[in-house]
């Protein structure tokens, strides 16, 4: 019958996530900060934005994790080729990061699936550029201070990555700058095969959310061939 609406009905989204991790100068960590939170409004007013968390890492003194869900890749798209985000973007390569690296990819699985949506599988290609081609995000919610204590392997084992699994090729742990305490381990792996191997053999620790990503694009500041848009590479040194 038309007419009839159904407010619960759930939207089947083909989600990404952005994972950037950026190592800015010294002198200009403000200025990032500052050029991130100038273009938060335009950010949350992009059709298909979901959220935004940013975090230091807990083993890389100076880099920082900027880690974004879309609903789908138009919606990342949509804010790639804004005017604003651009410029800045460009402005931040110039004179404000000393490195970054930017891995978009497709969520596969996800515990806690975002209210109002289910996960539909689209791509099936993967990165040809990075060390491993799946990424598993751990995350859970640790006493602020004793993650300044113990440290980033103890983090991480805290939310269930054995650190000598099979496949694992590296990771890292990192703590939210606005709320300490709010925590996420990034795990890349060789290939989807062995994060989910890993998966179906571990028990995860009570209020822990689990994603898994297909990585499909990956570069940085030195290495631009799976960029979507031209910017040079610039030479380390």
């Amino acid at each position: 019958m038309s007419g009839i609406s159904i407010p619960n009905q759930k939207k089947e989204s083909i989600m990404f996530a952005a994972m950037l991790e950026v190592n800015p100068f010294a002198d200009q960590f403000d200025a990032y900060l500052g050029m991130a939170k100038m273009l938060r409004p335009e950010l949350e007013a992009v059709d298909g934005f979901i959220d935004n968390t940013r975090y230091a890492s807990l083993t890389r003194d100076g880099w920082l994790l900027s880690l974004s869900s879309w609903r789908d890749e138009k919606s990342l798209v949509r804010w790639r080729v804004s005017t604003k985000h651009h410029k800045v973007q460009q402005a931040a390569r110039d004179r404000v990061f000393a490195d970054y690296r930017l891995r978009i990819g497709q969520v596969v699985t996800d515990t806690q699936v975002p209210a109002g949506h289910t996960l539909l599988e689209q791509r099936l290609d993967v990165t040809e550029t990075g060390v491993g081609t799946a990424v598993a995000l751990f995350d859970g919610k640790r006493a602020s201070d004793w993650v300044k204590q113990a440290g980033a392997g103890s983090v991480a084992r805290s939310l269930g990555l054995d650190l000598a699994a099979q496949g694992l090729v590296a990771w890292d742990a990192f703590d939210a700058l606005l709320t300490p305490g709010d925590v996420i381990v990034v795990a890349t792996w060789r290939d989807q095969a062995a994060a989910e191997a890993f998966a179906r053999n571990t028990t995860l620790p009570d209020g822990v959310r689990l994603r898994h990503i297909r990585v499909v694009r990956e570069y940085g500041m030195f290495d631009r061939r799976e960029a979507p848009q031209h910017f040079e590479e610039k030479q380390p040194g």
